[in-house]
């Protein structure tokens, strides 16, 4: 059986994974530009994790061929034509930590990832589908999860990303349970969206009430009502507030922007284009307000450049940041 080589810890958060594969194919496509290398150079700077998962990630695409005759998701990977296919390989590698890591426990990757999960969206995608019990599930861009219907449960559970729910009856009466590793949701007859951030979950109900409940919970540890949204992890106590609706405008395409830091609108932008997407600190907390298509974030900057005193400079087509016009 092949052996892996001990490699140093590769718990790393799933963007800088993400972005350090990005910077791979990029930089094997652009070969010696001067831009691209000093965006390039300008992330590694930003984070010492940066530097750690470029790194790993050249060791671990340095192997990919050894070990390809070995192991057949890495070669039907590696041969595949869509480059997609190929950067989703090398994420998983790289949170996995080792190749080996990949073949022989691919529940690790599924894990980390996403990779293996039964449904997934790539960036600026998003779906919507019916499920066995008829309940309808909308999925947001860059998302993953698991779907387990058998006769004694329904039960999604989400890697990473953002859905929106509308549970349907179940005439077995098996509980619906949304899992995350910040805690398990349980709705109670509802329309609600549950979203993986970095340092928590984040959940909004619409319609009904969800119960929410930690590792180890024999009873929750708070109910969420129709109109509430919460932020919940393991150590954080924080209490229901108002929900936004417009939040879940990406259901159809749409963002829709109230007042919002500019800072915070350029985040959600980008989780619809690939790259890095920021502005300058200064303007951070200027205000945006509209409705914005999603489906085109390149005319979503152009409008932004309209009515904000604004210069947008692009380094790269992956790295982009707002300056102020002045």
């Amino acid at each position: 059986m092949p052996v892996a080589t001990p490699q140093p810890s590769a718990d790393f958060d799933p963007e800088t994974a993400r972005r350090a594969v990005e910077w791979l194919f990029e930089l094997q496509e652009d070969g010696d530009a001067e831009a691209p290398r000093q965006a390039f150079e300008a992330w590694l700077a930003e984070h010492p994790e940066h530097r750690r998962a470029w790194e790993h990630i050249q060791h671990v695409n340095a192997r990919l061929h050894q070990v390809a005759d070995n192991a057949p998701p890495v070669r039907k990977a590696l041969l595949a034509p869509r480059r997609r296919q190929r950067r989703d390989l090398l994420i998983a590698l790289l949170a996995a930590g080792s190749i080996g890591g990949l073949w022989l426990n691919s529940g690790h990757g599924r894990r980390s990832t996403g990779l293996l999960a039964d449904l997934r969206t790539g960036v600026g995608e998003r779906r919507t589908l019916e499920l066995a019990d008829g309940s309808e599930l909308a999925i947001n861009s860059d998302s993953a999860l698991d779907v387990r219907f058998d006769g004694q449960v329904r039960q999604l559970t989400l890697h990473r990303g953002e859905i929106l729910i509308r549970t349907a009856p179940d005439e077995a009466r098996r509980p619906f349970l949304v899992l995350t590793r910040y805690g398990t949701l349980h709705p109670l007859g509802t329309r609600f969206a549950v979203r993986v951030l970095s340092d928590a979950g984040h959940l909004a109900v619409f319609e009904g009430a969800v119960a929410v409940l930690h590792r180890g919970d024999t009873a929750p540890r708070a109910t969420v009502q129709a109109g509430q949204q919460l932020r919940f992890a393991p150590g954080l106590a924080e209490a229901p507030r108002t929900a936004d609706a417009n939040t879940v405008a990406w259901r159809d395409g749409i963002l829709v922007a109230s007042n919002m830091r500019l800072a915070d609108f350029l985040a959600e932008v980008g989780r619809h284009r690939h790259g890095r997407l920021a502005c300058a600190p200064e303007i951070a907390d200027w205000r945006v307000s509209g409705t914005y298509r999603l489906d085109d974030t390149d005319r979503i900057l152009d409008v932004l450049r309209a009515s904000l005193p604004v210069r947008i400079h692009f380094l790269t087509r992956y790295w982009v940041t707002v300056h102020p016009a002045a």
